[in-house]
């Protein structure tokens, strides 16, 4: 065989390798990103898992690791920074992860882009029905003891109301935002409302943990805040890497998270 020859059966068999591992293998490892921050104004330590982008079609392994990872930090909340669905059919199988999971105070839930189906069903009442210990946030906030919540709607598809989803709060609480995505007019607007912490989603983390893969997909391109814990001014930003995959259906180093928050109140 000559040298081009095994160079490539070299690259094919590659190339078979990178889609096995990063279709099959990676998509389906759960991690778990964990952080403890000071926040200043909480009363109480709490504990806060935040997870996005479900883009659920079946109840598999990967759906029964988040449950059992949720299970096991026993959290005070739940966060979830929208993108549930995958197809619109698959509604139910999404209700069903999100009534798996469990949390001491409060689940609260906002939707993104793919979640059109869910906003239907809410407008009609059928959704609180199934899911009653779901709070859905949709331009809204909630007072939730120690800080107060907010809910924007999806901002890819200039869903939110930042007046609305405002209105009535007052900075005598921490201010917690959920928002599905997070562009950077959002969070200078976030910024003026004297915001301490911003949780959202819709990245993906890239899907791929290198950069000259990611620069191929559309994901490099959605913001520079990718995925992690970040300060871009004077609050906290978490943009999750989600759970599942959009678009292409692949990971590579760029592992499926669950984030836990370890809020410390200061002094």
């Amino acid at each position: 065989m000559t040298p081009l020859g095994r160079k490539k059966r070299f690259l094919v068999a590659g190339i078979a390798i990178f889609l096995f591992y990063s279709g099959l293998i990676e998509p389906h490892i759960v991690r778990v990103s964990e952080r403890t921050l000071t926040l200043g104004g909480l009363h109480h330590d709490l504990t806060i898992i935040h997870v996005a982008d479900f883009h659920t079609v079946r109840y598999g392994l990967r759906e029964r690791k988040v449950v059992d990872i949720v299970s096991r930090y026993n959290p005070d909340f739940v966060f979830v920074t929208g993108d549930l669905l995958k197809r619109d059919r698959d509604v139910e199988t999404c209700l069903r992860l999100l009534c798996g999971l469990r949390a001491k105070q409060g689940i609260y839930v906002v939707l993104g882009n793919a979640d059109f189906e869910i906003l239907n069903q809410l407008h009609n009442g059928d959704i609180e029905k199934i899911a009653p210990n779901y709070t859905f946030l949709i331009n809204e906030s909630v007072d939730c003891g120690d800080f107060i919540l907010v809910g924007l709607d999806d901002p890819v598809t200039h869903r939110e109301d930042l007046d609305l989803a405002f209105k009535g709060v007052e900075g005598t609480k921490p201010i917690l935002v959920l928002t599905h995505f997070h562009p950077d007019s959002l969070l200078w607007e976030l910024e003026e409302k004297r915001v301490a912490m911003v949780f959202s989603g819709h990245t993906h983390g890239g899907q791929f943990g290198l950069r000259q893969i990611v620069n191929v997909f559309p994901y490099a391109y959605r913001s520079r805040y990718i995925g992690g814990l970040y300060r871009p001014d004077h609050f906290f930003l978490s943009v999750t890497r989600g759970v599942g995959t959009n678009i292409f259906p692949l990971r590579f180093l760029c592992y499926p998270e669950v984030c836990v928050y370890h809020l410390r109140r200061q002094g």
